[in-house]
């Protein structure tokens, strides 16, 4: 059964799009907390930034779903086209050397895939009102990714550039 399937009432969209943004936000907690170990405060402090703005719009939705029943979904039966939710950045792209830069070009991809995950939604829904539902959070996305970027043209980091790590990991041969 695909994902369009799954989702085939207003209910189970907005059980869908709470999970996604809050499996973002667990993510990027977890990428603050290593990065915090790893004495880099800064790309920390923007995963902790990340992970409040997910929890935001998670919030956004739970208010648009307060009247409603919404199911209760197993972590195991979402079924999301990857292991885990499109706004959920793989732990193995995050280096502890990764700078502001590099953590928001995670950003950036975690967002698009949000975003093509709802305009997906809204194109091949037969439900008018997630349709509708899912244009709105497609747009949301989008002003997320315009947001990042203007982030990223801000910041002195730049993606290119190369950190020294003066005691790197020692492996065993």
């Amino acid at each position: 059964m695909s994902i369009i399937e799954k989702i085939a009432d207003l209910d189970t969209f907005l059980a869908y799009s709470i999970a996604l943004e809050e499996e973002a936000a667990e993510r990027h907690d977890e990428l603050a907390d290593m990065l915090d170990v790893h004495n880099n405060p800064d790309v920390a402090a923007t995963f902790r930034k990340l992970a409040h703005y997910s929890r935001l719009h998670a919030q956004e939705i739970r208010d648009l779903a307060q009247d409603r029943k919404l199911p209760v979904i197993a972590p195991w039966d979402f079924g999301w086209e990857s292991a885990e939710g499109p706004e959920t950045g793989d732990i193995g792209d995050v280096s502890y050397l990764m700078n502001t830069a590099h953590a928001l070009q995670l950003a950036m991809g975690n967002e698009q895939r949000a975003h093509d995950f709802y305009a997906r939604i809204s194109r091949e829904s037969r439900v008018p009102e997630i349709t509708v539902m899912a244009a709105e959070f497609a747009a949301e996305e989008k002003e997320h990714l315009d947001l990042l970027q203007a982030w990223i043209n801000k910041t002195s980091a730049s993606i290119d550039e190369a950190v020294f790590d003066p005691d790197p990991p020692h492996m065993p041969e």
